[in-house]
């Protein structure tokens, strides 16, 4: 494992180093995070990279860090669940997770030596819906978000999730080995302990992932981003297979309604993820947009 991340990191830095700064790596205090750096002594805005329902041990949004940092931005891929497993190996659930880890990661990023002060916190899917949460969360403190970045987000608090609930090995059939024939009911199946301790069919309904002050917030319970009042980017599919873009559209007109004017960006043929022109006019509007961070 530990040869495969530093293949992969190696090749990240010699693309870095091609165009723009060169990139350097640096230690976190957040378990399982990376932090990329322009290698120089200037000051720089900061970002808090936010992955999706995957879990910090995957390396998907590593590639995107390593190119901003290139442009001279400071980027901490921030792991906010399942920051212990490494590349393999179980699977751990998205529940109970503090949304306050992001604001104490802006405060941590804008004590560091090589931040001007301005720190962008930027999510995709579930990292959006994160993204979200953490602004409607920050007051006027040093753990305010400069500006939110947001792909795919949604406007509601969403349930726990785990991607190995989805995978045939962890179901066992009640009858036993081959007694369930395809097409048979969910309530024929029980939940593989060798896949972990999280059986899905156990844990408690109603409540969302996410913290609040240490509180469980309901699942559904709508996000009040109209509280946050600094720039804000979303870009989205409508065709979006995971969420609905209506749940971009709600986020649009709540903030409307509070005066605000977000810059929301819906891309008529693109799904949850993007590939492609998509992909690559996505981040060039996410470039303009961080060079227009006040």
């Amino acid at each position: 494992m530990k040869l495969l991340v530093a293949i992969v990191m190696a090749l990240f830095s010699v693309g870095a180093m091609a165009s723009g700064y060169p990139v350097k790596g640096a230690v976190t205090p957040f378990l399982g995070s990376r932090l990329y750096l322009p290698n120089d002594q200037a000051q720089h805005t900061a970002i808090v990279m936010l992955h999706g329902s995957e879990g910090g041990s995957a390396y998907s949004l590593d590639g995107e860090a390593n190119v901003l940092a290139t442009q001279g931005y400071a980027v901490l891929v921030l792991c906010y669940f399942d920051c212990n497993r490494g590349l393999v190996g179980r699977r751990e659930t998205l529940k109970d997770v503090e949304a306050g880890i992001v604001l104490n990661a802006v405060r941590w990023l804008r004590k560091q030596n090589h931040s001007n002060g301005k720190v962008v916190v930027y999510g995709f899917s579930r990292g959006a819906e994160l993204a979200l949460i953490a602004g409607s969360m920050a007051q006027m403190d040093d753990g305010k978000p400069s500006a939110l970045i947001a792909h795919a987000p949604s406007d509601v608090f969403v349930g726990p999730f785990n991607w190995s609930w989805w995978d045939p090995i962890c179901w066992l059939c009640k009858r036993g080995v081959g007694q369930c024939p395809s097409g048979s009911v969910e309530t024929d199946y029980r939940w593989n302990r060798a896949c972990g301790a999280n059986d899905p069919t156990l844990l408690p309904y109603g409540v969302s992932a996410w913290l609040v002050a240490g509180k469980s917030i309901s699942e559904g319970a709508r996000i009040e981003i109209e509280k946050y009042d600094k720039p804000i980017l979303i870009t989205v599919g409508e065709k979006d297979e995971v969420w609905p873009v209506d749940r971009t559209r709600r986020v649009e007109a709540s903030l409307a309604q509070a005066g605000r004017k977000p810059e929301i960006h819906y891309f008529s043929n693109a799904g949850h993820g993007f590939s492609g022109a998509d992909e690559m006019k996505r981040r060039e509007l996410v470039l303009e947009f961080l060079g227009r961070v006040p």
